[in-house]
C-alpha cells in the first residue's frame, strides 16, 4: 500500500488541491479589481463531512469509517439530543460596494481571503509533515513489536 492511498494522506492532498484553486480565482479577482462589470467569484467550500461520507461510500481499502463515541452521556449531550441549531447556514452576500463602472471586487475581502488560504494551506503543510514525521518514527523504531 502506497502512503498516498492512505484516506489522511488522501483527504490532505484534496484539501491542498482546493486551496491551490482557490488561491487561483482570488489571484483572478485581485488582477480584475479595474475590469468594467467584473464580478468576484469564489468557489464551493471545501466540505470535509462530505469528503468523509464519500470515502465511506467508496469504501476504499483500509477506510475506517469515523463516527462520534459517547462515553459519557453529559460530553456529547448536545448532538445526542440532535439539538444543531448553534450555527446558522447563511447565503453568500452580494458584495456591498461596486464601482461605477460595475466592478464588484472588494480588494480587502479578497486580502482576507487570500490571507485565510495562506493560512489554511499552511495548516494542511504542517500536519502532513507531522503525519509524515509519526511514520518515519514508526519505522526506525522497528514499529514498536
Amino acid at each position: 500500500m502506497e502512503m498516498t492511498d492512505l484516506p489522511m494522506f488522501g483527504l490532505v492532498k484534496k484539501r491542498l488541491g482546493w486551496l491551490n484553486q482557490r488561491q487561483e480565482v482570488v489571484a483572478q479577482n485581485i488582477a480584475n479589481a479595474d475590469t468594467p462589470k467584473y464580478a468576484s467569484r469564489d468557489i464551493k467550500a471545501f466540505d470535509f463531512q462530505a469528503e468523509l461520507k464519500r470515502e465511506k461510500k467508496q469504501g476504499n481499502p483500509g477506510t475506517v469509517p469515523v463516527s462520534m463515541k459517547i462515553t459519557d452521556a453529559k460530553h456529547i449531550a448536545k448532538a445526542a439530543a440532535g439539538a444543531s441549531s448553534d450555527f446558522k447556514v447563511t447565503e453568500d452576500r452580494r458584495p456591498y460596494e461596486s464601482a461605477p463602472d460595475g466592478n464588484q471586487v472588494v480588494l480587502e475581502e479578497q486580502m482576507m481571503r487570500m490571507n485565510e488560504t495562506q493560512a489554511n494551506h499552511s495548516t494542511m503543510t504542517q500536519l502532513y509533515r507531522k503525519h509524515m514525521g509519526l511514520f518515519k518514527m514508526v519505522i526506525r523504531s522497528g514499529g514498536g513489536g
